[in-house]
């Protein structure tokens, strides 16, 4: 009996644990992205620095019940691939680097995310909303820097789509606005 006990005991604390966990986790959603076609093309060779995180909280917002929404993903990770799939997609030879270490010559681009939002509007609805601030520069020169922002509202069907899917289509907006402006500086 004593035998069954220590093998019952932990493998019951381990599946209260779990299901604690997966309560506590609820409003918790991780990040995806889709490419888009911009139909701009891109020449050249591109390093992305990894993106910073600069938002003021890390919550993305509130469920109609007052109940948090937070993120599992790397927020900055998330639009800075983003950024990279993008520039690839559209014709670039792009390098991803977390460290500077790149020739003056190089074109660089480094990004900064300023907001990630997440609120529920309605029984079904949320609004999603991402501001991005992204620099192009080469040495010392600033070639193009500008705010982009984006706000998506849409409804969350179960098994057909979800919240991530609105930050998604959010950030889509805001690379749909920044690719064409790097293409541009990276032809200077």
């Amino acid at each position: 009996m004593k035998a069954y006990m220590k093998r019952v005991l932990p493998a019951a604390l381990l599946l209260a644990l779990t299901v604690a966990a997966g309560c506590a986790s609820g409003n918790a959603i991780k990040l995806k992205y889709a490419l888009i076609s911009t139909d701009t093309p891109c020449v050249g060779e591109i390093t992305v620095f990894r993106f910073e995180d600069k938002r003021p909280t890390s919550v993305l917002g509130k469920t109609t019940d007052n109940e948090t929404i937070t993120s599992l993903s790397d927020v900055a990770e998330w639009a800075g691939w983003a950024l990279f799939d993008e520039l690839e997609n559209a014709g670039c030879k792009v390098r991803y680097r977390t460290a500077i270490t790149a020739p003056d010559d190089e074109l660089l681009v480094t990004g900064q995310v300023l907001e990630l939002a997440l609120n529920q509007t309605g029984v079904t609805t949320y609004k999603g909303r991402v501001s991005v601030r992204i620099v192009v520069s080469r040495g010392d020169a600033t070639l193009h820097a500008e705010k982009y922002t984006s706000e998506v509202e849409d409804v969350v069907v179960p098994g057909y789509s979800s919240e991530s899917d609105i930050l998604a289509e959010a950030l889509r907006g805001v690379m749909y606005e920044a690719i064409p402006a790097i293409a541009q500086a990276a032809r200077k």
